[in-house]
């Protein structure tokens, strides 16, 4: 079986990558960049709009600041859950971060939109509750690839019996529902 997130699970420690999943298309970035900041320059000189000259070139900027962004950092992200340490880290290029203690977490819960989903770890600490992405946004036509079954039947279970997130035993109470 291919080794999809790089996913690996110890005693006390479980470990993937949460944007594994996800294209950068930087190439494709890249050249939309190149192409808005020729438009602009060629918009420059034709009609002596300046300023379209300079527009091009942040749009530029930012679609290609983008498309590493995501080829180098986020692709690039690792989720440790450190059972010695009890702490959620984040591990990027630019170091480590500790997200959340483990005893604080609450739920992983999938949070879905019109065509995609992810899921999402809910912990609260003694003021405020955080809601932390757990994976990238997965479209629903893509609920039988591989990669994305692997998460489903493999990582997000085995994260819930790490943290001890049991499901949960829900009670009714006959005096308040009503019969159909």
């Amino acid at each position: 079986m291919q080794n999809y997130y790089n996913f690996t699970v110890s005693a006390s420690q479980i470990s993937y990558n949460p944007y594994w999943y996800v294209k950068s298309n930087i190439i494709l970035k890249c050249i939309s960049g190149i192409l808005v900041l020729a438009s602009g320059f060629v918009l420059s000189h034709l009609s002596d709009f300046n300023i379209g000259f300079i527009i091009s070139i942040l749009i530029s900027a930012v679609l290609i600041f983008n498309g590493i962004y995501k080829f180098m950092i986020k692709n690039k992200t690792t989720f440790i859950f450190d059972k010695t340490d009890n702490a959620l880290y984040k591990i990027t290029l630019w170091g480590n971060k500790k997200v959340t203690s483990l005893n604080n977490v609450i739920d992983i819960i999938s949070k879905s939109r019109a065509m995609s989903y992810h899921y999402v770890l809910t912990s609260k600490d003694s003021t405020k509750i955080k809601k932390i992405k757990l994976t990238a946004s997965i479209k629903n036509e893509n609920k039988s690839n591989p990669e994305v079954r692997f998460l489903e039947m493999e990582i997000i279970p085995q994260l819930e019996s790490f943290l001890n997130l049991n499901s949960k035993v829900i009670v009714f109470d006959s005096k308040y529902c009503s019969t159909i």
